[in-house]
């Protein structure tokens, strides 16, 4: 079988890559692995991109953009991949410069293959490709620009369905359907298998139009034409089987599409948190509360602060001030009894010395003496004043006043360390209160977040019904290809007799028999080849993912159906679908390894391997499994991995090294996203070497 290696591949003006950038990939001291290192986002994807674009030209776009589908962030935008400073400098073009080698084991010959392809960029309008090809054999070099030599030149030393398969992204292909349409034909090509299918197809036309062209008989005609009459329907049935086995691919695309929102629903679902509406209703009352203690607490602190605490500081002059109030209390009632007395006098005076009988009418100067006894007798009763009387009124208006001081300032007034204590529950309370905030404040948001999650359990239930109304239009059509399949069987049956029939006519329609014969036989030999070679990838893709993934207390390998529906075969004899066990992404990951593996070591053309995110999903142990059992086992090895996966000071890379002929290492500088942004590749592996 000869084998096809990547000799060496320049990059110019292409995403990150500035100006010309060139990486050997050729075996080198006997080794043939090449190892390419980078960080996230350094350039490694896209240096994938132009190893196939390099290799299968312009259709290679229409493959990218189908494999990186996604969102803006990380799908494939072929119209953006022209190098930004490039393009600042008003240079339009980028370039892919690839020689490929193919050897034959069996004769040792050699001969190479190389590939320019220069894509002008035009804005607001597609791309232009101009592709060259230089084919080198010995010393000569033979320069090819017609466009359809170019492809098959191409086809015969990597045809575009080995680079489909052989050239790509691990983390992104474990999510490939192996039932899908696209991918069954490029297993059928690799195998070998598709002759046949095109034998079938050039041997149908012999027997509906090309021999009875050449050939008529009346002995024949009514069996040529009810023959043709059933080749139509086979054709008709056939483009409808096409058609449904299109439209249910569209189904499972929308189904993928569907599935996936739907884990992003349940995931968002998860990390909502619920609202216990008791607690929310305690917080609230707890709130209430201490917003009534608060205001009673505040209430004495207040109290405390324009009444206990000035009597408190008052001291000993507490009973000073008390007994002075009541000196002021005897002044107030002298002056009170004063008052009402003196002006009194000159009244007593005359009740007593006018208007008196003439026997008791006094002389003069006897009544002046006695008027003026009397009014010193009378003032006498206020002179002098009680002892313990205030020389002056000046603190109360008013002796109730006064009684009410003096209340207050014999009253009980605490402690100093009441107050404090008083001050600190209010302080706590406060603390509190702030706390109920913020968690009422909490559960409110939280309380939006289960208005969102009831969006999210609506949306859920959206999803469930168009999954359930897919399901329902897959499992119709999958009914009507099962009845095309019948259709087509019986059909098949009816043409064979009525060819046989058509064959005792004429020698036209002898031709017809024997064509239709040979026809047969070779879907014959397509089917037991397809058993056999589908019975080889089972078994070796079984044999390395039970081995690698440790699963073998479970199963003992894999078989794959007709339609590549992958079944496991369990330690107990029993049969479990692939898509009802239970299998982490990197098990899926592994399969799916494994698959290539199997398609590399039956191809009938045996493919380099280039590979992007190598170990992104793998533990430890799987990884090296995967390295020394799939990705450095064949006769060339393209790995394009961080520094994560494949650690440049760790055992495992000291296990590779001696398979390696080259590294690299692409470090990226400048702005991401500006115009000065690009890359600069070395030959170490993050400063390690072979």
């Amino acid at each position: 079988m000869p084998e096809v290696s990547i000799d060496s591949l320049r990059i110019s003006n292409f995403g990150p890559y500035y100006g010309d950038n060139e990486l050997r990939f050729d075996e080198l001291e006997g080794r043939c692995g090449v190892l390419i290192g980078g960080k996230n986002g350094a350039g490694k994807t896209h240096l994938l991109r132009a190893l196939y674009l390099a290799v299968v030209g312009e259709a290679g776009v229409v493959d990218l953009k189908k494999v990186e589908t996604g969102s803006d962030a990380t799908k494939f935008i072929f119209e953006n991949a022209l190098n930004r400073k490039a393009e600042a400098e008003g240079d339009d073009t980028c370039c892919f410069d690839v020689t490929i080698s193919q050897r034959d084991k069996n004769d040792g010959g050699a001969r190479k293959l190389r590939l320019v392809r220069e894509v002008r960029f035009r804005p607001n309008s597609p791309a232009i490709w101009k592709s060259t090809a230089y084919r080198i054999e010995g010393k000569g070099v033979e320069q090819v620009d017609d466009e359809s030599l170019i492809y098959k030149l191409r086809d015969a030393f990597l045809p575009r369905h080995l680079a489909r398969f052989f050239f790509f992204d691990a983390e992104r292909s474990q999510s490939f359907n192996l039932g899908q349409q696209d991918i069954v034909e490029g297993v059928s090509r690799i195998l070998g298998l598709w002759t046949y299918g095109e034998l079938e197809d050039d041997l149908r036309q012999l027997i509906t139009s090309k021999i009875p062209k050449v050939f008529d008989s009346k002995t024949a005609s009514v069996a040529s034409n009810k023959l043709a009459e059933v080749t139509g329907r086979i054709v008709t049935a056939e483009g409808k089987q096409k058609s449904h086995s299109a439209e249910l691919k569209a189904l499972e695309i929308e189904e993928s599409e569907a599935n996936s929102e739907m884990f992003d629903v349940e995931e968002r679902l998860l990390t909502l948190g619920a609202v216990d509406p008791q607690k929310m209703e305690a917080a609230r009352d707890r709130r209430t509360e201490i917003t009534g203690a608060k205001a009673e607490l505040e209430s004495q602190l207040r109290e405390s602060w324009e009444k206990h605490l000035p009597l408190m500081l008052l001291g000993g002059f507490r009973k000073v001030l008390r007994d002075y109030l009541l000196t002021e209390e005897r002044r107030r009632e002298w002056e009170a009894s004063k008052s009402a007395v003196e002006p009194k006098i000159p009244a007593v005076k005359a009740e007593v010395f006018e208007n008196v009988p003439a026997t008791y009418t006094l002389h003069a100067d006897f009544e002046s003496f006695y008027k003026e006894r009397l009014e010193t007798a009378l003032k006498n009763l206020f002179h002098p004043a009680p002892e313990g009387m205030a020389a002056k009124i000046f603190a109360t208006d008013r002796n109730d006043t006064s009684a009410q001081v003096r209340a207050q300032l014999m009253g009980a007034v605490g402690n100093v360390k009441e107050l404090v204590d008083v001050s600190i529950k209010l302080e706590r309370m406060e603390s509190e209160a702030r706390e109920l905030d913020q968690q009422i404040k909490n559960f409110s948001q939280n309380a939006a977040a289960v208005a969102e999650g009831g969006r999210l359990h609506s949306r859920r239930g959206e999803l469930t019904e168009t999954l359930k109304q897919i399901r329902g239009k897959k499992e119709e059509l999958l009914n009507d290809l099962g009845r095309l399949e019948t259709e087509l069987s019986e059909l098949r049956r009816e043409e064979k007799l009525l060819t046989e029939q058509a064959d005792k006519g004429a020698k036209g329609q002898n031709m017809i028999l024997l064509a239709h014969r040979y026809r047969e036989a070779a879907a014959e030999i397509r089917s037991r080849a397809a058993k056999q070679l589908r019975k080889k990838i089972s078994e070796t893709v079984g044999e390395i993912w039970v081995e690698i993934t440790e699963r073998s207390r479970e199963f003992k390998g894999m078989e794959f159906d007709d339609h590549w529906k992958c079944w496991l075969k369990r330690v107990d004899g029993k049969q479990a679908t692939w898509e009802d066990t239970n299998t982490s992404a990197g098990q899926r990951q592994v399969r799916l390894l494994a698959f290539y593996e199997a398609l590399r070591r039956l191809a009938k053309v045996v493919p380099p391997l280039v590979v992007d995110t190598p170990l992104g999903r793998l533990d430890k142990e799987v990884k090296n499994a995967v390295l020394d059992r799939l990705y450095l086992t064949g006769h060339q090895s393209i790995i394009l991995s961080t520094n994560s996966e494949i650690d440049p000071r760790s055992e495992q890379f000291e296990v590779i090294r001696g398979r390696l002929g080259r590294v690299y290492t692409i470090h990226p500088y400048g702005e991401e996203g500006s115009t000065d942004y690009r890359v600069k590749i070395k030959a170490n592996y993050f400063g390690e070497t072979p």
